[in-house]
């Protein structure tokens, strides 16, 4: 059981990771950008992920996070650092160009992804690692977005038949179940007496590949949402300042 979830995080992680990669070749091919701001993008862009995954990973191996009798050390040292890096994103002009520019149903299609993080947060309760509060057999319905994600897609960019307040709306839902999914977590792992619980997670969870939940799939889902409301908020194609470098 322990060696497929471990297949099965490594193998949604190389998805996640395609996807984006896939997304910002489209957004450079739409944008038609010269070759050397290509090249640039691409090089910050892998020297970051690479960078994030390494920081996690020495956290890993530290087992800094392990302890579970100092639960705050997750939501320091991983949640707020992915955390500020999507605010910044967000406020920089430096990605006005990018959020415009990348490809709207992939925003939305792209949230299937949570059908398979969910059921690794599953496979990991069967495990032991994760308490039942934080699965889909409790108070996590992740899962409905990443399962309603391909109907929304069609309704919205294939029959058109979908408002821009509905699609809006429904990234807002999907928001707020990320919020209630990430409180679910927090809540279960500092304070477990309110939710009922005796023991929290297990230490492993503060180990990889468990950390890729917290500091890679649920902000990557979360980063999806804000970027199809931004498209939709901000007019099409509208000329963006070159304020980036």
């Amino acid at each position: 059981m322990k060696i497929m979830i471990t297949v099965g995080f490594v193998a949604l992680l190389i998805a996640t990771l395609a996807f984006w990669q896939h997304g910002m070749e489209a957004t450079f091919r739409k944008r038609n950008e010269n070759s050397q701001r290509v090249r640039r993008w691409k090089r910050n862009t892998i020297l970051a992920v690479l960078g994030w995954l390494g920081y996690i990973t020495l956290l890993s191996t530290s087992n800094i996070l392990t302890d579970m009798e100092s639960p705050l050390r997750i939501p320091i040292l991983v949640l707020l650092p992915i955390t500020g890096f999507i605010t910044y994103f967000f406020l920089s002009n430096k990605f006005k160009v990018f959020v415009m520019y990348f490809p709207k149903p992939m925003t939305v299609y792209g949230q299937t992804l949570r059908i398979a993080v969910e059921l690794l947060i599953y496979g990991s309760y069967v495990q032991g690692v994760i308490p039942a509060h934080a699965t889909f057999e409790g108070y996590n319905l992740s899962i409905l977005v990443g399962i309603s994600a391909p109907v929304v897609g069609c309704m919205a960019y294939i029959s058109k038949t979908m408002s821009t307040q509905t699609l809006i709306g429904w990234n807002v839902l999907g928001l707020g179940l990320l919020a209630v999914e990430t409180f679910v977590f927090m809540t279960t792992l500092i304070c477990p007496e309110l939710c009922g619980l005796e023991h929290t997670f297990a230490p492993q969870f503060g180990t990889m590949p468990y950390l890729l939940l917290l500091s890679v799939f649920i902000p990557s889902a979360a980063f999806m949402h804000m970027v199809s409301i931004a498209q939709t908020l901000i007019p099409a194609r509208r000329k963006v300042q070159r304020q980036y470098a």
